[in-house]
């Protein structure tokens, strides 16, 4: 039963985690030729998105494969 809780709580912070990156990607999309919402929106949002700045940076620094992460919360080989 731990363990299952253990597990349940790994994937809702994993989906957490690809959640913020997908908003943040949307929000500034534009900087990498993405349509994004209108301007004025992103700027009104960008104070409130210091955090996703942020686990944007450490995710680009500390790049990894997201399939293998993936595959790996699922048990595949």
């Amino acid at each position: 039963m731990e363990s299952l809780r253990h597990q349940s709580t790994e994937y809702i912070e994993f989906e957490l985690r690809e959640l913020e990156n997908v908003f943040a990607l949307v929000l500034m999309g534009a900087f990498v030729g993405i349509p994004s919402p209108p301007t004025t929106l992103v700027i009104r949002l960008m104070p409130h998105m210091v955090k996703e700045m942020h686990v944007m940076q450490q995710r680009a620094i500390n790049m990894d494969d997201i399939f293998a992460e993936i595959a790996g919360m699922f048990d595949i080989d």
